[in-house]
């Protein structure tokens, strides 16, 4: 008992006392919330995501290729004398019909933003869940727009609405004479895509969320529906629409394009063996069955199941020769380098992956470009030069003078500035 009151143990219980409440000290003095952080995902620091949906494509592609597998096993029931080799013919075809539908179809389209680098990365994606289509657009460039098209029929007017994604390469990146592939490959203007899902929105609406989400400027006048009439100040045509696409697009001083055909429309030729080829395929098909289901000879029902492949890569071929001969030219695109001393002209072939032809050419070397009239609506777009040497660059078919006077006025636009320039 007498040992508990002495001196050194009473400052031991002192030192105990002081390392406890020093400790306690540090304890309080330490902030625990440092230790909590939110999760480090680049997504929500730079990146940001928006999904755009389409409206009924899910539904039709999926039963479509659910009643497509399900002919496929139907017709093995009904004439299962059929031979094995055959069957499977048959199974194949469905099941690759299928895979076609799924592949190059579009599910759903993801848009990604790149604040740091300034960049939209679009990413249109199949059935598969594997892209169909990436692009990777730069910010200011790029534009959204909902086109709203009505058709009238005997039931009343539908509607339905096609997002627009616009690439105006108004900074010149992707169409540089210079640092770009523009002279080897066309510029892809727009993208469209049918029936997009807007939710809650109207089309005007859902085109400003879109702008909106990648920063894009709302006071955008939009390139697609360039009015060449108002640009030339003349009177506006009473039966204009405003609801479809131009012919004439001028994305900025450097750029703009003149399309002889509609941009977004099939032409006459691809309507025609669209229509051909459903009544050939659907002959073929009836036809297939009867063979199958008869008992004729294995080597007449190879030959029926291989007439779907054979006849449409017939058909193929006929289209592209028929295309080539009548339709090639589907646009002509002028692009001026960056000081405006050189132009760059590129006729773009209907597949719109190529050109038919191009041109370069010195600013201070040329005249004026003319249009040349062969009678019977048709004229040779040509270059002057100024040793008074000509150049013919294609042959526009089915025009009229009314209808070319703005692709004569923009080919000429720039030429006159610098010529009034020299003047001054």
């Amino acid at each position: 008992m007498e040992l508990m009151n002495t001196p050194m143990n009473f400052n031991i219980s002192n030192q105990n006392e002081n390392l406890i409440q020093s400790e306690q000290n540090r304890k309080q003095n330490i902030n625990v919330d440092q230790y909590f952080v939110e999760k480090n995902d680049q997504s929500s620091l730079e990146y940001n995501t928006y999904t755009i949906r389409f409206i009924f494509c899910n539904s039709i592609v999926y039963l479509t290729s659910f009643f497509s597998l399900l002919g496929s096993l139907t017709l093995i029931t009904l004439f299962h004398e059929l031979d094995l080799y055959v069957k499977i013919a048959i199974i194949s075809s469905g099941v690759i019909f299928s895979l076609i539908l799924m592949i190059f179809n579009v599910y759903k389209i993801k848009l990604i933003k790149d604040t740091s680098n300034g960049k939209v990365i679009v990413k249109a994606i199949n059935y598969l869940c594997f892209p169909k289509m990436k692009l990777n657009l730069d910010i200011e460039n790029t534009h959204f727009y909902i086109l709203k098209i009505e058709n009238y029929d005997e039931n009343g007017s539908h509607e339905y609405f096609t997002l627009i994604i616009i690439n105006d390469y108004k900074n010149l990146v992707g169409i540089d004479l210079d640092k770009s592939n523009i002279k080897q490959k066309p510029a892809k203007f727009f993208y469209s895509f049918d029936e997009v899902y807007r939710g809650k929105y109207d089309e005007i609406e859902f085109a400003q969320v879109l702008n909106n989400f990648i920063g894009s400027s709302g006071n955008y006048d939009n390139p697609l529906f360039f009015d060449i009439n108002k640009y030339l100040n003349k009177v506006q045509n009473k039966f204009f629409n405003d609801h479809s696409l131009s012919e004439y697009m001028k994305f900025s001083d450097h750029c703009f394009t003149y399309h002889l055909k509609k941009p977004v429309e099939s032409s006459c030729i691809d309507s025609i063996f669209i229509f051909i080829s459903i009544l050939i395929n659907i002959g073929i098909i009836i036809g297939e069955i009867i063979l199958l289901a008869s008992k004729n000879e294995d080597g007449v029902k190879l030959i029926a199941v291989l007439a779907v492949p054979i006849v449409n890569i017939i058909l193929y071929i006929l289209y592209k020769i028929f295309k080539y001969c009548f339709d090639n030219i589907l646009r002509i695109d002028c692009i001026y380098s960056k000081n405006f001393d050189r132009v760059f002209i590129g006729v773009v072939k209907y597949t719109k992956t190529k050109y038919i032809n191009t041109f370069e050419y010195q600013m201070n070397k040329i005249s004026r470009f003319i249009l040349e009239s062969k009678g019977n609506c048709n004229f040779n777009l040509k270059v002057v030069f100024k040793n008074n040497e000509t150049q013919q660059i294609c042959t526009i078919k089915n025009k009229t003078k009314d209808n070319l006077e703005g692709l004569a006025y923009l080919l000429n636009e720039r030429l006159n500035i610098i010529s009034n320039n020299n003047i001054s």
